[in-house]
């Protein structure tokens, strides 16, 4: 499965969420922060790639917190075989 998610739509913490929760499913994604994702990517059972582009402008939209997510993003990828994360 491959899923998109446009970080264009990361303007702020709230935004991303929501983008993230709408390309997860609200059904997996229960809480709006970090610990939430990381549960909801290690938690993937299908062979599963996570493609986020425009990366640029989540850097601009959520500061210092794109750094902490990118860390989220790249350590549920080690933890979870199934999942690849591209970001672009």
């Amino acid at each position: 499965m491959i899923l998109k998610v446009d970080a264009k739509n990361f303007v702020s913490k709230s935004d991303m969420h929501s983008a993230m929760k709408a390309v997860l499913g609200e059904e997996n994604y229960f809480g709006n922060n970090l610990d939430a994702l990381h549960d909801c990517l290690t938690s993937i059972c299908d062979p599963t790639v996570l493609n986020i582009s425009n990366w640029s402008f989540a850097a601009k939209g959520l500061g210092g917190y794109a750094n902490i997510l990118w860390r989220v993003l790249c350590d549920s990828s080690e933890e979870n075989p199934a999942l690849k994360i591209i970001i672009e």
